[in-house]
């Protein structure tokens, strides 16, 4: 483990954590899994897009801090960027899409080549997709966020608003 020293209320939140994800997973330890695509009755999410946010939320912030050790220009992160997207949010403005896909070139430029030899050298599995090391799976899932950019001018063209000469 490190030798720093963890402020007391960061502390504690992760003690908390702890004790409520241990007692969440003691419950699903305990249905079936029919019982995680259940929706509460008036609608919303389902206990397992609950949990895919609890996971998403930890993963994104932990970037995040990632993101901010390596820019030290970086003050502003996005709703989606600790996994906190609601239903029923408001609608991006273009203005904000703009200055997201800004933050996320530069994030991919700041902390995108700043990863350690060891890091770079670890294998990961992904469930479905396969085992690498981080190093072979970095270039396919930043291709892949990429790639995108693709899907949505497709969907600009399909509804007939793209802009002439992209």
């Amino acid at each position: 483990m490190s030798d720093l020293q963890v402020p007391a209320a960061i502390e504690q939140a992760l003690t908390e954590a702890d004790a409520s994800l241990d007692r969440l997973g003691r419950a699903l330890g305990q249905l079936a899994d029919g019982d995680l695509h259940r929706a509460h009755r008036d609608g919303g999410w389902t206990v397992a897009q609950v949990i895919s946010h609890i996971n998403m939320s930890a993963i994104l912030w932990l970037g995040d801090i990632k993101r901010l050790e390596n820019d030290p220009d970086l003050d502003f992160v996005f709703r989606e960027e600790v996994g906190h997207d609601l239903l029923g949010y408001p609608p991006p403005t273009i203005d904000l899409a703009l200055k997201q896909l800004a933050s996320t070139r530069r994030t991919l430029t700041t902390a995108g080549p700043a990863v350690s030899g060891e890091v770079l050298a670890r294998t990961v599995t992904i469930p479905d997709l396969g085992t690498m090391t981080v190093e072979e799976w970095t270039p396919l899932i930043i291709g892949h966020a990429s790639g995108h950019a693709e899907q949505a001018f497709e969907i600009m063209r399909d509804r007939e608003f793209a802009p002439e000469g992209l």
